[in-house]
């Protein structure tokens, strides 16, 4: 059993961090014309988009908003003097909401697997598994954004002076307001990330509202190649709590669960969603699976993939996971 929970928290870990990495949401501020919302070229929120192909300008930082007191996501109280200078992000999804808040111009370095938006192809990237400690000094950083410490990451950059955002990859969307709402404060860019979260809102309304007048189907998404999925606890299972569907790994408890061909063709799940195309899967690959061929996700041709990005990164693009979710659940959605 214990070999099983380790497994699990490797899969956990690896999701976010390939991908990317509290239940209340950060205040319930709405925009105003006032407020620049840089992740759309649109002041309307109804219409939010974050497209990775965005040039994502970055806005001047409040400087009269420090020094600021920081609650970070593991619940340490920090202070920081002045607006950040050189942020270095080793976690794509908060990587993605720097970009979206404006904090652009801060931007110093990320981890390897941030690649959205397009701007941090120019930037230093880092290895966030084994990062150097003198490489992250050396760039100068005076802000580090981590999901996770590999090993002492933390004391030593802050023993050299560096401040270090802890932010644990959320497990609800709930979760990834309130730490738009943190990384805002502490970046000096806080009226941009309640503008940003009041536009969130309204789109994920705007996708969740009348679902729950329709059937909710029962569905198994695929993390990998070797049946571990996302269960309860985990953020892509809050995406589909939010739409209502009924998840198979539901009666595990576990967020990140390795479930057997077995019981995965006796659960019959409706729809089948596959985050693995990069390892070769898709819907022939599914129908070819011995005994898979009587679920009904299968033989109703509801087997669909899904981009890992889009789904595993807690941030701005959690609209476009819940609106390309939300077409394969309910095909009787107007497009």
């Amino acid at each position: 059993m214990r070999i099983v929970f380790v497994l699990a928290g490797l899969v956990a870990v690896l999701v976010f961090a390939a991908a990317c990495g509290d239940d209340d949401a950060g205040g319930d501020a709405t925009p105003t014309e006032t407020q620049e919302f840089t992740a759309s070229p649109t002041e309307d929120p109804a219409a939010f988009s974050f497209d990775c192909a965005e040039a994502f300008p970055g806005s001047a930082p409040d400087a009269s908003a420090f020094p600021a007191e920081i609650t970070d996501g593991s619940g340490r109280l920090l202070t920081i003097e002045a607006a950040p200078q050189a942020i270095a992000s080793l976690s794509a999804g908060h990587t993605e909401i720097l970009y979206a808040i404006g904090a652009a111009d801060a931007m110093t370095a990320v981890d390897n697997t941030s690649d959205c938006p397009a701007a941090v192809a120019s930037l230093e990237h880092v290895d966030a598994f084994s990062p150097s400690v003198e490489s992250i000094v050396a760039l100068g950083a005076d802000v580090v954004v981590l999901f996770f410490d590999p090993g002492d990451l933390v004391q030593s950059l802050e023993d050299l002076g560096v401040t270090v955002l802890m932010m644990p990859s959320p497990s609800t969307i709930a979760g990834v307001y309130e730490q738009i709402e943190v990384l805002g404060d502490a970046t000096g860019h806080a009226a941009e990330a309640d503008t940003l979260i009041a536009s969130m809102r309204v789109a994920v309304s705007e996708i969740t509202n009348g679902l729950d007048a329709l059937d909710a189907p029962t569905f198994f998404h695929e993390v990998d190649n070797t049946y571990y999925t996302a269960g309860p606890g985990s953020f892509i299972a809050d995406l589909y709590d939010q739409l209502g569907a009924e998840n198979i790994a539901e009666a595990t408890g576990q967020p990140f669960p390795q479930m057997s061909a077995e019981a995965i063709i006796a659960a019959d799940p409706q729809v089948i969603i596959l985050a693995d195309e990069d390892a070769g899967e898709s819907a022939d690959t599914v129908a070819a699976r011995p005994g898979w061929g009587a679920i009904a996700a299968v033989q109703d041709g509801r087997v669909h993939v899904v981009s890992p990005d889009i789904v595993s990164r807690p941030g701005p693009r959690l609209v476009e996971a819940l609106e390309t979710l939300a077409g394969y659940l309910y095909p009787e959605l107007p497009e």
